[in-house]
């Protein structure tokens, strides 16, 4: 393992974190955001590639929210920014709609943009943050620990634990977007990739309305089978593309199990996600700016930075088609509209506007438990 500097943020250092295995794949962690900023794996040839999305140096991640990184207390939105814990209500900043209305990934001070404690642990990194009582109105102080394990048939083990001085809220994971046939290969790869979902049921959600449970089967949805994700296949998701929750099969809500794979036939790469969380969050990356809008409009110098929206995704998206934003990334790489997919374990969205979603709250000598794991591997 080695260990050595990201960057400067005021008087923080961020720590970035290299774990090898005997076969020369790595991952790389850092400390801003507990993230995954790297991993190389081999294709069918034998060939290291890095097959995460995002940036060379800490200015990139400052500049743009979430990416890589882990989400916490509470992933994706909260209607009005309310949050109803043992029948009291906790009001949360409301960082979502230009109304401001809801309340996104946890807001303002997520575990996205704060640095974390690191320590060494035999062959693991174990990442610390203390979340203070009332930071984004959320109640107790909690602390939340990040166990960061990379095996030499590389696997890459990620173990949450969270408690808290009051009863709370935990729905915590990590929003990595990966392209299995590189970082930089863009939409015309990602299109390549087949994904399979142990899954027959996913939640429609739309503001104003709480999220609905609807079947899977026979619909766009049905991922149990293969499924390429083509241009065609975007097309007919409604929004262009994955940006949706669906639930796992499993019988038992809690239990440690399969939830997809994604395989890249060409380069041979696949990843299988495993987790103990009753859902995942799929998407194809459809926030990234659209450059096959206005082609001939280039905004120079800018850059998307979701850090400063109050936007809805639907209005975010409508902006960068306006505008024309580009997106850089690790080697200058243009980060485009479908450029990654992400796959990320968690508990349901928007649990609090329906009774009979898993409860996420976290009361006073328990302890919140996310095991999860993405295994890769390749396909000859």
């Amino acid at each position: 393992m080695h260990e050595d500097g990201f960057g400067i943020i005021g008087s923080d250092i961020i720590r970035r974190y290299t774990l090898t295995n005997k076969s020369k794949a790595s991952v790389c962690l850092i400390s801003f955001g507990a993230g995954i900023q790297s991993i190389r794996v081999p294709n069918k040839n034998g060939i290291l590639g890095d097959v995460v999305l995002g940036w060379d140096d800490i200015n990139g991640y400052q500049e743009n929210r979430f990416i890589g990184r882990t989400i916490g207390r509470v992933t994706k939105t909260i209607t009005d920014g309310i949050i109803t814990i043992v029948s009291k209500k906790n009001f949360s900043s409301e960082n979502y709609d230009k109304n401001n209305r809801y309340h996104f990934n946890s807001g303002l001070i997520n575990f996205d943009n704060v640095n974390w404690d690191c320590h060494i642990i035999d062959k693991s990194v174990v990442m610390s943050y203390l979340s203070r009582n009332r930071s984004d109105g959320y109640p107790g102080d909690m602390l939340t620990q990040i166990k960061y394990t990379w095996t030499d048939d590389n696997q890459l083990f990620i173990n949450i634990r969270a408690t808290s001085t009051r009863s709370t809220v935990a729905n915590i994971s990590n929003y990595c977007l990966f392209n299995l046939a590189g970082h930089g290969t863009g939409a015309g790869e990602l299109n390549k990739h087949i994904v399979t979902v142990n899954s027959d049921k996913w939640v429609h959600e739309e503001l104003n309305k709480p999220p609905l449970v609807h079947s899977a089967i026979g619909t766009i949805f049905d991922l149990r089978k293969p499924t390429i994700l083509s241009s065609k296949t975007l097309r007919q998701v409604p929004g262009g593309g994955f940006n949706h929750n669906l639930i796992i099969n499993s019988p038992s809500t809690w239990c440690y199990r399969f939830h997809a794979r994604v395989l890249h036939p060409k380069s041979g790469r696949f990843v299988e996600v495993y987790s103990n969380q009753p859902g995942i969050y799929l998407s194809t990356a459809n926030n990234l700016p659209n450059l096959q809008i206005n082609d001939s409009f280039v905004l120079n110098g800018n850059h998307w930075n979701r850090s400063s929206d109050v936007v809805s995704n639907d209005e975010l998206q409508n902006l960068i088609e306006q505008k024309d934003i580009k997106l850089y990334g690790k080697g200058g790489i243009l980060y485009k509209k479908h450029s990654g997919f992400l796959i990320s374990p968690q508990n349901y969205s928007n649990f609090g506007s329906v009774k009979y979603f898993p409860s996420c709250v976290l009361h006073p000598g328990n302890i919140y438990q996310h095991d999860m794991s993405l295994k890769f591997g390749v396909k000859v």
